[in-house]
Order: structure tokens, then sequence, then C-alpha cells
């Protein structure tokens, strides 16, 4: 009767110990997963500022044209 007891309380452990790691497992890929994203988006959320940037560069530079116009196109 013992060692019934002690076989179920170790095919338990095992089976508990292989759930948490392959939980643990899944945690940490859709961790890295959200980071990824998340750096994605703030590249091309910083491209899109540089190019506004360029823009802007652009027409502050330009000496030969209507800043008025320039600034109506945009």
């Amino acid at each position: 009767m013992n060692e019934d007891m002690a076989i179920i309380a170790l095919v338990f452990i095992i089976v508990v110990g292989t759930t948490a790691s392959e939980m643990f497992k899944h945690y940490l890929r859709h961790k890295q997963k959200a980071e990824a994203d998340g750096l994605a988006d703030i590249k091309a959320q910083n491209q899109a500022l540089i190019e506004r940037i360029q823009v802007l560069e652009k027409l502050v530079t330009e000496s030969d044209f209507d800043l008025k116009q320039q600034f109506k196109k945009l």
C-alpha cells in the first residue's frame, strides 16, 4: 500500500512538473513574440517620424518656394 502511494505521488509530480514546464515555455514564447511585435511597431513609428522630419527640413531649407503654398499642399 505504501509503495502504491509512492508511485502515485511520483507520477503526479512528474505530470505536474512537465505541465508546468510546458506552460512556462509557452509563456516565454508568447512574451518574446509580444516584445518583437512591440519593437516592430516602434521601428515603424520611428521611420514615419524620420520621413516627416525630412519633409519638414526640405520645406524649411528650400530657398526658392512660396512657403504658404507648400504648407497648403501638406
